[in-house]
């Protein structure tokens, strides 16, 4: 009895010291209109630059959600294996992500370049104890399909 219980910690903790692993943008779910906390923004119009930004798949932090900023405006919260497409004006804007819920980690911020001439694609990842990585931007070339090696 003692060995089952042993043997089911030792799975449970296994399961959790799991990184999220990338997923290619084309493969990723669009975040449900239900967690979409600026709808303005995912509106494409003239003049403004698209903006990627998808969530790693994986067990490690997937009982939280990561709530995406777009220069201090909450966009979206997004699961794994979820993505928000947004819309920006051109030049240097503040990107920013921070898990909700239980998970540990504080506010991650990057610059983003924004160009209509090309998206702007940026991936959130957990490391192995649920902590929160810096959010990533993936060059053009392995934005659709699969993040650099």
């Amino acid at each position: 009895m003692k060995a089952r219980y042993l043997l089911a910690t030792a799975l449970l903790l296994s399961l959790l010291g799991c990184a999220t692993t990338p997923i290619p943008t084309s493969a990723a779910r669009d975040v449900p209109r239900s967690r979409v906390l600026s709808a303005t923004l995912l509106e494409r119009k003239e003049g403004l630059g698209q903006v990627v930004v998808k969530r790693d798949e994986g067990f490690s932090a997937s009982a939280c959600n990561s709530r995406v900023y777009a220069n201090g405006t909450p966009v979206a919260e997004i699961a794994p294996g979820e993505k928000v497409i947004f819309y920006l004006p051109e030049g240097e804007q503040m990107l920013a992500a921070m898990a909700t819920g239980i998970c540990i980690g504080g506010l991650v911020e990057t610059k983003a370049s924004v160009s209509r001439s090309r998206p702007a694609v940026f991936r959130i990842s957990y490391g192995s104890s649920g902590e929160s990585s810096p959010l990533t931007e993936i060059d053009p070339p392995y934005a659709q399909e699969s993040d650099p090696p």
